[in-house]
């Protein structure tokens, strides 16, 4: 065959040509492991719902000021993500039906970040991040349903490169759910919540043997003192147990409020606080004994949205309180690493409504 005159293929241009389709595949692939995650973790937030009677749906999306009806519609919208990761290719109806779908979440998200912003500009929270994780999930519910509006109705691709394709929405979804605590750490945790209320928890801290009290436990109740000696509360409750360094950590906790201005009458001990779930067994005890209703709780930004979900399962709200930071904790990249499983943990155990310490 005599190419003599073929058109020459410039090479300067087979970058460009290639460039368009590698974009649109990793549009899909991040389209895709967003809705795979999200709907993975509805689907199972409502088998905790029918089995508990208590969603954990709030801690992507609060649909609490939408009619009832709009539960069952989340859990649809969840079945509709999950077949569009694991078969994108789809017909006309299920594409418009998943583009509304991921619309519909992203408004809702939306408006829980506007309530976000209208709650700071009344100063009924202070954040130290001002922008809240559901503005990020409303953005990428927005990227979903902008990238299954432009699929189109196509035969499937081969099932090697389908295969290869679904890895990689699954590894996008793995990714979220390791990022997906730290985001809740950095913006739920680092948000101050306080408000008049009965009394505030002090979570224990490690003390040294002489009775001192680490940075994050000085830190705690420094704050706590702050909430008792501004008026928000008539009350503190420190927990803790005895620490390797053999010393009661509530003790020192105790005394050191003391030098802070808070009397000692107003101080209770929870020597059984051993952890997080023993606190939270503890205090609640407690509060229906004497008729408590708002709970304040402390400690540091990291811990927080576990202690949230761990009186969550007890059917408890509370309101949370980062420690005020005095200077910098050298292990915090390692304690906040720690919640990623820590969360997911807490997360699981809504199950069966377990937080009896152990």
């Amino acid at each position: 065959m005599d190419q003599t005159h073929a058109p020459r293929r410039n090479r300067q241009d087979v970058p460009a040509a290639t460039a368009a389709p590698l974009r649109t595949v990793a549009a899909r692939l991040a389209a895709r492991g967003i809705a795979l995650f999200f709907g993975l973790f509805s689907l199972a937030n409502a088998a905790v719902a029918l089995r508990t009677g208590r969603t954990e749906d709030l801690w992507w999306v609060d649909v609490s000021a939408l009619p009832a009806w709009f539960t069952a519609a989340l859990w649809l919208a969840a079945g509709l993500l999950v077949a569009f990761a694991v078969a994108p290719a789809m017909r006309s109806w299920r594409r418009t039906a998943t583009a509304a779908v991921s619309l519909a979440l992203a408004l809702v998200a939306a408006s829980n970040a506007a309530a976000f912003y209208s709650a700071w500009r009344a100063a009924d929270i202070v954040p130290q991040v001002p922008v809240p994780l559901s503005a990020i999930i409303a953005l990428g519910f927005l990227f979903v349903a902008w990238v299954v509006a432009r699929t189109s109705t196509v035969t499937p691709r081969p099932q090697s490169s389908s295969r290869r394709e679904l890895a990689g929405a699954v590894l996008v979804a793995l990714v979220i759910a390791a990022l997906f605590p730290l985001a809740h750490v950095y913006t739920f945790g680092t948000t101050d919540y306080r408000r008049p209320a009965d009394v505030a928890v002090v979570f224990g801290a490690r003390v040294y043997a002489d009775g001192a009290l680490t940075t994050s436990a000085e830190d705690r109740t420094r704050t706590a003192a702050g909430l008792y000696t501004s008026g928000l509360v008539p009350r503190l409750v420190m927990s803790g147990g005895v620490g390797e360094s053999g010393y009661d950590e509530t003790v020192a906790m105790r005394d050191r409020a003391i030098e802070f201005g808070v009397p000692a009458a107003a101080i209770v001990r929870d020597t059984g606080g051993a952890n997080t779930d023993r606190t939270v067994a503890n205090t609640v005890a407690m509060f229906e004994a004497d008729g408590t209703r708002d709970v304040l709780v402390v400690s540091q930004f990291y811990h927080l949205p576990r202690i949230k979900m761990a009186y969550r399962a007890v059917g408890w709200n509370v309101y949370t309180v980062p420690a005020e930071r005095s200077r910098p904790i050298l292990k915090t990249p390692a304690l906040v690493a720690r919640e990623i499983p820590g969360f997911w943990v807490y997360w699981a155990r809504a199950w069966v409504r377990d937080v009896t310490g152990g």
